[in-house]
């Protein structure tokens, strides 16, 4: 861990042999690290992890996307090699950056406490994002440049943690001034009332993966939701830009471009989501697939995990990999199915006919996203069932599951913590051949952590819950 986590820190504290003489200065090197460029390299690469590294095999884990024996990815094998270096590099290049920013921004005259402030929250993003993914994980001694061998923090510590790093950078946020413009924010441009709506979204979005593990998380769910100034429309959704010019393409777009002439085949339909979007008669299936080269009109074919592709298999729709495509890290739609949620359950106040209205609103949200008019979107959600103390957590866990089919990260977690083990919704059941008995409810460790940080958690299966995984 010490070389991943502190490596090229020498490259930006180390001075001159001639420490008070002008001699050694080379007037055409900058002497000074600019927070801007170090804050748009960290949110490149952590896009680029979530887009890539991670989506691929999380999307088969989780069973959202079928590998068609393609890559050799069936979630049966649980194959963790195209993961090891999400955790390098998440440490590395991510949040090395921004414990470098934050230092050198608190160190400048006048501290920018916007540039801190998103520094931070993607801190926190960053930080939750890796306990969700691995559990227990270095956050009190990561990235510090200080200490040899850290200490694995407990998950509930860690995104505690992360929501005290939100609350601070919330209080530091000034709207009426610039922190990081564009082009290095590429997320919202330097437009900071739409990042403190982020961060109270992604606070909301830490608190819901505790809640089944912390119930005293509901209480502050609620008073969070009471405060407002969450996102509240489709332009303060949180992504990042991609573009339709080379260099600057959706890795997902380029990868089938490069390796595959353009001609996408490599990820098809899963039967768990296709069957669950046949059983609603959801009206996103040709939004999500496209039928096989040898397929009739409409004729979708999905796979289970360990099937092999034929001609007729359906795929993802390519229009989900086009290259202009943006990464999102929360959408509109996420954000009304959680308040759906906070209702329903009694976090929030309003009844089960107002947790109705937000997740009929966010479903609508949802599927006018993926590219459904708006008149069929209107149509189908008027006909959801409304909710009920019975059946609230299946109908908001299914829409949920299906609004992030697309973003397999949160998708995982939300399906993890969607029913106590073995009951999560929609269905899954432990593909034939699996190494374990149960689902994949963890990452695991890279062998090099382990072996050079005795700190490391050792012993642990893929199936093995987290703490927030009740």
């Amino acid at each position: 861990m010490k070389k991943l986590l502190y490596a090229g820190l020498l490259a930006l504290t180390a001075t001159g042999c001639f420490k008070n003489s002008d001699l050694n200065i080379d007037p055409n090197r900058s002497t000074t690290v600019d927070p801007s460029l170090l804050f748009s390299g960290a949110s490149t690469q952590f896009s680029l992890l979530r887009v890539a590294e991670l989506t691929w095999p999380i999307a088969l884990m989780n069973q959202m996307w079928a590998s068609g024996g393609r890559w050799g990815l069936e979630q049966a094998k649980y194959d963790q090699t195209r993961i090891r270096t999400a955790w390098g590099r998440t440490y590395t290049d991510v949040l090395k950056n921004l414990e470098v920013a934050i230092r050198v921004a608190e160190s400048a005259q006048p501290i920018n406490k916007n540039a801190l402030a998103q520094c931070k929250i993607l801190k926190a993003f960053a930080y939750s994002q890796t306990s969700l993914l691995w559990g227990d994980i270095p956050f009190t001694d990561a990235a510090k440049g200080s200490v040899d061998l850290p200490k694995f923090d407990k998950q509930a510590d860690v995104l505690n943690g992360t929501i005290a790093l939100l609350d601070e950078a919330i209080a530091q946020i000034d709207p009426a001034t610039k922190g990081i413009i564009a082009p290095n924010d590429l997320y919202y441009g330097g437009d900071m009332t739409k990042w403190r709506k982020f961060a109270n979204s992604l606070k909301l979005r830490i608190l819901f993966s505790m809640v089944d593990a912390d119930p005293t998380k509901g209480t502050a769910i609620g008073q969070l939701l009471a405060g407002g100034n969450m996102i509240a429309a489709t332009t303060d959704a949180m992504q990042f830009q991609y573009y339709n010019q080379p260099g600057r393409q959706n890795p997902r777009f380029s990868f089938t471009a490069i390796f595959r002439g353009g001609v996408q085949s490599d990820w098809y339909c899963s039967k768990v989501v296709y069957d669950l979007l046949a059983s609603l008669s959801d009206p996103r299936i040709p939004y999500f697939y496209q039928v096989g080269p040898e397929a009739a009109p409409n004729e979708f074919v999905a796979l289970n995990s360990t099937e092999n592709y034929t001609t007729k298999s359906s795929l993802v729709n390519m229009n989900l990999l086009r290259p202009d495509l943006p990464e999102v890290s929360f959408s509109y739609s996420e954000q009304l199915l959680l308040e759906a949620e906070a209702i329903a359950r009694g976090f929030a106040p309003g009844g089960f006919d107002l947790a109705t209205q937000r997740m009929r609103a966010g479903v609508r949200a949802s599927l006018v996203s993926f590219g459904v008019p708006a008149t069929q979107s209107d149509t189908y959600v008027n006909q959801l069932p409304a909710l009920t103390a019975a059946n609230y957590r299946t109908v908001l866990a299914q829409q949920q599951y299906l609004d992030l089919f697309m973003r397999p990260i949160e998708g995982w977690v939300q399906h993890r913590r969607s029913g106590i083990i073995g009951q999560e919704i929609p269905a899954m059941s432990t593909p034939s051949g699996a190494p374990v008995a149960g689902l994949v409810r963890r990452l695991l460790y890279r062998s090099e952590e382990i072996n050079s940080n005795p700190n490391t958690p050792t012993g642990l299966a893929v199936d093995a819950p987290q703490w927030f995984d009740k």
